[in-house]
C-alpha cells in the first residue's frame, strides 16, 4: 500500500470543525483524513468497550480550539490517550515519535465519507464479533419511543437525571 491508498482524497483541504460528546472540548481539522484503522487490542476494547477506530490525521492539520477540558495520559512510555475529562468522551491515540495523531471518528459530525482501511489485533477480537450489521435487527422504532420519554429524570435509562434533555441528538 502506498500513502494515497491510506488517505481519503475527497476530505483533502475540507475543514471539520467538531469535538467530544459534550462539546467542551473542540478542534478544527483540515483534510486530508485518513481512512479508518479499527484497533481490536484489549486497551481499546477497555476504553471503548468495543473495538475503537481512528482516522490518522497529520498533527499540523489538528487545531485545538477549546481544550481546557482535554485530559491526556500516558497509554504507554511512546503514546499518550486524550479524552474529555467532563464527559468522558475518548477522543484520540497519539504515538511521540509520528507526526499525526488517531481521532475518533465518532467525534466528527459529517462522516459520511469516511471508509476504513483495515484492522490491527484482529485475533483479540472477542468472540461475539465482528457481526454481519445487514443480520442484526433493526430497533429504531423501539430506540425512538423510549427516546421521547427521555429525559425525564424519573424515566432517564441513561442515568443522567434529566440533564440532556431531547438526546439523542
Amino acid at each position: 500500500m502506498n500513502n494515497d491508498d491510506w488517505v481519503i482524497a475527497e476530505t483533502a483541504g475540507k475543514i471539520y470543525t467538531d469535538g467530544c460528546h459534550c462539546g467542551a472540548v473542540r478542534f478544527r481539522v483540515t483534510g486530508p483524513i485518513g481512512k479508518i484503522l479499527v484497533c481490536h487490542c484489549s486497551d481499546c476494547r477497555r476504553i471503548a468497550g468495543v473495538s475503537w477506530g481512528s482516522s490518522w490525521i497529520d498533527k499540523d492539520r489538528v487545531e485545538w480550539l477549546s481544550d481546557d477540558r482535554l485530559a491526556c495520559y500516558a497509554s504507554f512510555s511512546y503514546a499518550e490517550r486524550g479524552y474529555c475529562c467532563s464527559f468522558g468522551s475518548y477522543l484520540f491515540y497519539s504515538m511521540h515519535a509520528r507526526n499525526f495523531i488517531g481521532i475518533d471518528p465518532g467525534a466528527f459530525n459529517e462522516s459520511d465519507e469516511f471508509q476504513i482501511i483495515g484492522q490491527l489485533f484482529a485475533a483479540s477480537h472477542l468472540a461475539w464479533g465482528p457481526c454481519d450489521m445487514t443480520r442484526l435487527p433493526h430497533l429504531d422504532v423501539m430506540w425512538n419511543a423510549r427516546s421521547s420519554q427521555h429525559c425525564a429524570p424519573s424515566l432517564c435509562w441513561w442515568g443522567c437525571a434529566g440533564q440532556y434533555k431531547g438526546y439523542p441528538r
